[in-house]
């Protein structure tokens, strides 16, 4: 039986198993116009998104300091008639879209807008020479290494689309353009928990959460994992108290110097106190010293990130970094204290959550190019949007790779090879920034009709 017959059917009486039938297949073709529709649509945007993107990257902003990101972002979505909101959590923005059919569900978006301490090694026409003046720790040079760029121009886009066919809608749609995602610098606040605090999943509350973050596994690939996708972490200070003088006279004080380098070590030790399946990695980036080469300074700072993958293990970490410190610096009779700051926790993917999404993200990019990955350490402060409502974290591939090799993707010959977030190389391919755009309307159309 064909459309047009059941069409001719569903107007004259008929049995009920035939009227469901008929019911069925007509909600099945009108879904199949509006997937195409979107399709289109999404084409239509691509253009701009890309240009977004080159715009974003080229006049990069770091954590705190997206004025004209975010200003960029405020003009498009009153442009198009939305409900918005500007300065949540210091530059972000919030957007509502309201539909024109009834439905009482509320989906959000999310994308985050701020760059990196990078210099950009790339060469593009639009590549960033910026330089931060004003950033607390001194001059530096300012990229988007993470694909921020990417995700405010693919939500930008999203936001379009939605807004032209809001009549078809059965619900509201609340996008979520967020600052600070790579952590406020020194003592300011700012990022998702701010954002949060300060009413971002209020008026109304979104009964679904979706974020897609470009990665550099095969372009337009859609990787997901289950339960605690990516890890909980914290930024760690360890602050060391000697005694300065002379660098001729050690004895005369109490190098911190050491202390520090022995602390570094002993944190390595770490690994080896846990059980080895268990996900955890503790890095010192930087280290802060008083001192000149002729002179020993009284004070020494380390400073790094702590991410685990286990929730229940990370307080047993943290005692273990303060026991270390602690005691080491107590040897050389010195003090070492550990200041936790700036903790992110876990994005939880629901495994319900996953399996409710499989088919739409299997639709937009096909069943084969959808893959589940094991759990990250990095992190991404879009947990304090989705852990607490539910919905979904997704990576969408956008670089010259392919699956296999020891990593599980390995560089296509002849492509432009795989630089990961924050590398001063990192890239992403503009062709994949069009499907991001329709795997956020599609997930909208899906979530708000209850195909998800």
């Amino acid at each position: 039986m064909n459309w047009q017959t059941l069409k001719t059917l569903c107007k004259a009486p008929v049995e009920l198993p035939i009227m469901l039938a008929c019911l069925l297949s007509l909600s099945l073709e009108t879904s199949a116009q509006a997937y195409s529709d979107i399709d289109t649509a999404a084409e239509r945007v691509e253009q701009k998104v890309i240009e977004w993107r080159r715009q974003i990257h080229q006049h990069p902003e770091l954590s705190n300091r997206e004025i004209k990101t975010a200003a960029l972002v405020a003009d498009h979505l009153l442009s198009l008639g939305l409900d918005v909101t500007t300065e949540v959590g210091v530059h972000g923005v919030v957007a509502v879209l309201k539909g024109g059919q009834p439905g009482d569900k509320v989906i959000a978006l999310r994308a985050d807008m701020d760059a990196n301490a990078v210099k950009e090694m790339q060469t593009l026409p639009f590549k960033s020479t910026r330089i931060d003046e004003t950033w607390p720790e001194g001059a530096v040079p300012v990229m988007h290494a993470c694909g921020h760029d990417g995700h405010t121009a693919m939500l930008m886009g999203a936001a379009e689309v939605l807004a032209a066919m809001r009549e078809q809608i059965p619900g509201t749609v609340k996008f979520i353009f967020q600052g600070a995602e790579e952590g406020p610098p020194g003592d300011e606040e700012g990022g998702g928990s701010m954002m949060v605090r300060e009413g971002a999943l209020e008026n109304p509350k979104p009964n679904m959460v979706f974020a897609i973050h470009l990665a550099p596994s095969p372009n337009n690939a859609v990787g997901y994992a289950k339960g605690n996708a990516l890890a909980n972490s914290y930024k760690l200070s360890i602050k060391i108290a000697g005694a300065g003088t002379h660098g001729s006279a050690p004895w005369a004080g109490k190098d911190p110097m050491p202390v520090g380098a022995e602390i570094i070590s002993a944190l390595a030790q770490i690994y080896r106190q846990v059980p080895a399946n268990e996900a955890l990695t503790l890095s010192i980036g930087k280290v802060i010293d008083e001192g000149r080469f002729n002179i020993i300074g009284s004070n020494l700072t380390l400073v790094g990130t702590l991410r685990v993958l286990n929730n229940d293990l990370l307080q047993d970490i943290k005692m273990r970094v303060e026991r270390i410190a602690s005691n080491i610096a107590e040897a050389h009779g010195q003090t070492a204290e550990v200041v936790w700051e700036q903790f992110v926790p876990a994005v939880y993917n629901d495994p319900e959550w996953v399996i409710r999404m499989l088919p739409t993200l299997e639709r937009v990019v096909g069943a084969t190019n959808v893959f589940e990955g094991p759990p990250s350490l990095g992190y991404d402060d879009a947990s304090e949007f989705i852990n607490p409502i539910g919905g979904l974290y997704i990576g969408l591939g956008a670089q010259d790779s392919e699956f296999g090799g020891p990593a599980g993707i390995r560089p296509i010959e002849g492509g432009k090879g795989i630089y990961y977030n924050h590398s001063p190389h990192f890239y992403i391919n503009e062709e994949v920034l069009v499907t991001g755009v329709r795997l956020h309307v599609n997930t909208v159309f899906d979530f708000l009709n209850g195909k998800i």
